[in-house]
């Protein structure tokens, strides 16, 4: 296992969130489009931004959807695809945004697979230095407005685990899932700039996946007018499915990108036999299915749970990988997948 490095950052306290997705959306729509970037004091604390959210968590465990439905891409795509194209909003002063990689080799899974992600990361820097301390591969999910976002990313990077950016989206209800949100009242520019700025402030995201957004990732329109703004960098969408009507699969699929869906929420209940529960349901799942995708909290209760579950027997045989490596054994492993998913596609545009 290799060493972690481990470096205190200290947060900062200020307005830099707001006023930076203000100035870079200024700068996206030439003048033309102003955010309506909410105050620091209308940022979300983390207990709100964690557990006041009525669509964050769908349901604790899903029935995964094994094979991509290549009717439902293709249906997808060519309403889509009937639509006026978005408006591509190329002026910036800042950097493109570029994800590479290098080509994966096939991998021959032997083990059960986990892939842990951490979402809601930023706003409580302690916290978030001890999930980049687990002793385990991981993904974690950084919140684009937080004060310590760039630092967090570079040093969840230096630390050997996966970065993606935790998209805020519309939810169903009235939480508030924190400023420059995807919402469906936004114009297509304003939805790809949004993401962009968001994607700038994760530096090294090897994608995305959504914080709330029940609303939002339910809307196949939208959601790939927003995923559009990114699709030429190859991203990876995971979907944290906090609905059963999202379509982001179907959506991202359509646009060639490589997705997968969360199979289990951690700490749904926050309790220490609850979430000991969800990890022995992960891992049955992996023993059953080869993976299990799980999504936690850097709550202090759920890291010391998961900390002590992972020096436990019942850790015993399990692989802990990212959420990229995961991707990238799938999508190299199973070629039929694409193949179906550009049927869908050609069928949908036929």
């Amino acid at each position: 296992m290799s060493k972690r490095v481990f470096a205190p950052i200290k947060a900062r306290h200020s307005a830099i969130p707001a006023f930076a997705g203000a100035l870079a959306a200024a700068a996206y729509l030439l003048g033309a489009v102003v955010f309506s970037v909410a105050s620091k004091s209308d940022f979300p604390s983390f207990a709100v931004a964690v557990a006041d959210s009525p669509d964050h968590h769908q349901s604790v465990r899903v029935s995964r959807i094994r094979n991509f439905d290549s009717a439902e891409v293709g249906a997808i795509t060519a309403e889509t695809a009937s639509l006026e194209a978005p408006l591509d909003v190329a002026a910036s002063n800042m950097s493109p945004v570029v994800i590479t990689a290098a080509a994966p080799e096939p991998t021959l899974v032997s083990r059960p697979q986990i892939v842990l992600v951490i979402d809601d990361v930023g706003l409580d820097v302690a916290a978030a230095e001890r999930v980049m301390a687990l002793p385990v591969a991981l993904t974690v999910a950084i919140l684009p407005y937080a004060d310590a976002s760039i630092e967090l990313a570079a040093l969840a990077r230096l630390n050997g685990h996966d970065v993606l950016l935790h998209m805020p989206m519309e939810p169903v209800g009235l939480a508030d899932p924190g400023p420059n949100a995807l919402r469906l009242g936004l114009s297509d520019a304003d939805l790809q700039a949004r993401l962009r700025w968001a994607m700038s402030r994760v530096p090294g995201a090897i994608g995305l996946n959504n914080h709330m957004g029940s609303r939002f990732t339910a809307d196949p329109r939208a959601l790939r007018v927003a995923l559009s703004a990114v699709s030429h960098t190859n991203p990876l969408f995971l979907d944290s499915l906090t609905t059963g009507e999202s379509r982001g699969r179907a959506v991202a699929s359509g646009l060639g990108l490589r997705t997968l869906e969360r199979d289990i929420f951690l700490d749904h209940e926050p309790s220490a036999a609850a979430i000991e529960a969800r990890l022995a349901d992960a891992a049955e799942l992996a023993r059953q299915d080869g993976f299990a995708v799980v999504i936690g909290h850097p709550h202090a209760l759920t890291l010391d749970t998961l900390t002590a579950w992972l020096e436990s027997p019942a850790a015993r045989g399990i692989d802990f990988v990212t959420a990229g490596a995961l991707a990238d054994q799938l999508f190299v492993a199973e070629p039929g997948l694409q193949a179906s998913v550009l049927e869908g596609i050609n069928r949908g545009t036929e």
